[in-house]
């Protein structure tokens, strides 16, 4: 079983990591797009003259965002109960589902990193240490590694 001040690090790892991806892709999408697509680097110039996409990425975008709003409302309250009485032992059960949740989530978006993102070469994802690459692969490692260890024993 993780120790109280591990699942609230990584409780609040996780509420700031999809905090951020609400915010970035909700109300950032053209900083976003020049920071993480290679299209200004597009050997088509209806591609390459709007490196940071146009109003239809945005809209997706803005919608890749939103759904990260749950995300942070799980973290979130998972972290809230576990600082509000610090003599309260760990709901094993309600970490093992909201990590498992949250592992998805990044595992999901890992996923696309590695297998779709990199071989697109339209993107940076997936291919080095950039933060969304590594964040998406860090939290699901972490997230299911605490699982497992509930599930199959510390």
């Amino acid at each position: 079983m993780a120790s109280i001040n591990i699942l609230r690090a990584l409780y609040a790892g996780n509420m700031l990591w999809h905090t951020s991806a609400f915010i970035h892709f909700s109300f950032r999408q053209e900083y976003i797009m020049r920071k993480i697509s290679k299209r200004s680097k597009s050997k088509l110039p209806t591609v390459s003259s709007l490196p940071e996409g146009d109003a239809w990425h945005h809209d997706i975008m803005a919608y890749l965002g939103y759904i990260n709003v749950g995300y942070v409302a799980l973290a979130g309250i998972r972290l809230w109960s576990l600082t509000r009485n610090h003599d309260l032992p760990p709901e094993s059960d309600m970490d093992v589902l909201a990590l498992t949740v949250l592992g998805i989530a990044n595992a999901s978006q890992a996923w696309g990193n590695f297998v779709l993102s990199a071989g697109s070469g339209r993107w940076i994802m997936g291919t080095g240490f950039d933060r969304i690459t590594v964040f998406d692969a860090l939290f699901t490692l972490l997230d299911g590694y605490v699982v497992a260890s509930y599930i199959f024993g510390s």
